[in-house]
């Protein structure tokens, strides 16, 4: 029985893994990070039913294990985290030395075997292969529990009740990989004999995932003419995006020379990843360009009036929410493909 079920998780969160994993390509960036995590998990589930089952031992097993670098699993966890909590995170190439003790552990596993060598027994090999990346996975969950619980504070209360299928979700990993986490430290002092704990963990982990996952996913088509998002289903994008255009005009925030993104979508009680989503999907912009693209119409209102000749250009860039000189000159040039004086001249 035990055997059926490492065996049915390992393949679910293969399934799952590899569905994140896919997504690389995409704006979803943090999903593909948290593909590399239950991709790991998964194996390693794999590699427990088949050193139960014998399969390992056999001599046409296929080596999946050597996939099996914990490793990798810390940096993408943080990396899943920080898209998480912070909505202004972007990945970065200075991202990648995060991954190099990954690197390091294959290349010592590839060298040591083409001289023959047993690894196991330098000292420096449980260092590298367990104690960084256990001690690392604490200083990441910790991390996590600690901002996530302010970032739950600062969200809208009625967010919350949107995405509560997404919050069960994400809790239900988190809690799973602390409590994993945790057997793995008091294992590592006690010895394996109970490592049965932690497959069990890992393996009701992933069936709670899957299921959750598909309460989310609204597996019958939508059949409806309004149009959903695949990373936020719980929003309608037409409504929402009228919503936006309509706030914006309305109250004018655009004339703010400093309006960040999370302050707009905490006026309209939306994520700002999906605020950020809408604007560049349906509108093919980013922030910046769609917030002066409102204050451009704005001045151009401005410059058809009286006050073009009673106040200067840079005062009416002013009141339109530029914060300098420079930046409307620029953004001016960009969208209307003149400068504002000769833009005027002609008009």
């Amino acid at each position: 029985m035990q055997e059926q079920l490492l065996l049915i998780a390992a393949g679910i969160g293969i399934m799952i893994g590899l569905s994140l994993l896919s997504q690389v390509f995409t704006k979803r960036k943090a999903n593909f990070f948290l593909g590399i995590v239950i991709l790991l998990i998964a194996i390693q589930l794999l590699f427990s039913w088949g050193a139960q089952s014998g399969y390992n031992n056999q001599p046409n097993a296929i080596p999946f294990w050597l996939l099996l670098n914990y490793n990798l699993s810390w940096p993408a966890l943080w990396l899943f985290v920080k898209y998480q909590v912070d909505d202004n995170f972007q990945f970065k190439q200075m991202h990648l030395w995060l991954f190099l003790p990954a690197a390091l552990e294959w290349g010592f596993q590839f060298w040591f075997s083409v001289l023959g060598l047993n690894l196991i027994e330098h000292t420096f090999w449980p260092i590298l292969s367990e104690y960084i990346p256990v001690l690392s996975s604490v200083g990441v969950l910790v991390y996590f529990w600690v901002h996530y619980t302010n970032y739950r504070k600062s969200v809208n209360p009625k967010l919350q009740n949107k995405i509560v299928i997404a919050q069960l979700r994400l809790l239900t990993l988190m809690i799973g990989l602390s409590i994993m986490v945790l057997f793995w430290i008091v294992f590592s002092f006690i010895g394996w004999e109970y490592f049965q704990i932690i497959e069990y963990i890992i393996s009701i982990t992933i069936l709670i995932l899957a299921f959750l996952h598909f309460m989310d996913s609204q597996s019958f088509a939508h059949t409806g003419s309004k149009s959903k998002s695949i990373e936020f289903p719980n929003f309608e994008d037409d409504f929402e995006l009228k919503k936006l255009n309509d706030t914006l005009i309305r109250k004018e925030l655009f004339l703010k020379p400093n309006l960040p993104l999370k302050e707009l979508a905490l006026e309209l009680g939306l994520p700002s990843r999906y605020v950020s989503y809408l604007i560049n999907q349906y509108l093919n912009k980013n922030y910046k360009e769609y917030i002066n693209h409102f204050r451009i119409n704005y001045f151009l209102d401005k410059a058809a009036t009286d006050e073009k000749n009673k106040k200067t250009l840079l005062a009416l860039a002013l009141e339109s929410g530029f914060s300098s000189k420079s930046t409307f000159n620029q953004v001016f040039k960009t969208q209307m493909a003149s400068s504002p004086s000769e833009y005027l001249k002609s008009t």
